[in-house]
């Protein structure tokens, strides 16, 4: 007999309070120090429910790295990097970017966790790396558009993508706050100076 619409979405929303569960324990555990009985306490489900929808704790890691990469990648590749303005879309780009990092703190130290140690979790490292290429190959291609218009002084656009991507990342890791305020705002004020801009930037945001 197939699932009810409602036994559909008790699932989901089971599976969803797993994978919640598992990156809080990944994230300050680490791998070695999560269990799936620490998963199953953590999520209040049964030991058993947890592999009604992973085979193993590896799967799980897995999912959890990887599924939010979904989001992340609306989140961060939305600007576009052929804008006639590119100044303004770089503006607008560092708040959303800043704003998204802002409010993924566990999930980016799961991410850094693999990056250390990326000969272990090679699969994952596989997915976040495509992912990072795409993502600072898109922010260089906007450096290199600004510049060709004259918004931007001349500098190696992928060495400023990797350090901006870079400075993301060190920023979220190194703030315990967990919302998007004004030094959030700052913080996206300043990185502006990477892409050095031929117009003067001020204190006032990035309006």
């Amino acid at each position: 007999m197939p699932l009810s619409e409602k036994q559909i979405q008790n699932m989901e929303l089971r599976k969803k309070k797993i994978l919640e569960a598992a990156m809080g324990l990944f994230a300050t555990e680490g791998y070695e120090g999560t269990t799936i009985k620490k998963v199953s306490v953590a999520a209040n489900v049964s030991f058993g429910s947890v592999f009604t929808y992973f085979k193993d704790k590896e799967a799980l890691f897995y999912t959890v790295v990887v599924e939010p990469l979904t989001e992340l990648k609306e989140r961060v590749l939305f600007f576009d990097e052929t804008s006639a303005d590119p100044l303004l879309e770089t503006k607008q780009m560092l708040r959303e970017h800043f704003r998204a990092f802002a409010e993924m703190n566990r999930y980016l130290q799961l991410v850094v966790q693999v990056v250390g140690q990326h000969e272990r979790y090679a699969d994952v490292f596989k997915e976040l790396d495509e992912f990072h290429d795409v993502f600072r190959g898109k922010v260089g291609k906007l450096v290199q558009n600004g510049q060709q218009i004259g918004v931007f002084k001349k500098q190696d656009p992928l060495i400023v993508a990797t350090l901006y991507t870079s400075l993301l990342i060190g920023v979220r890791l190194n703030s315990t706050d967990n919302r998007y305020s004004d030094v959030w705002e700052q913080y996206a004020v300043t990185a502006l100076n990477l892409f050095a801009p031929t117009e003067k930037v001020t204190d006032k945001g990035l309006s």
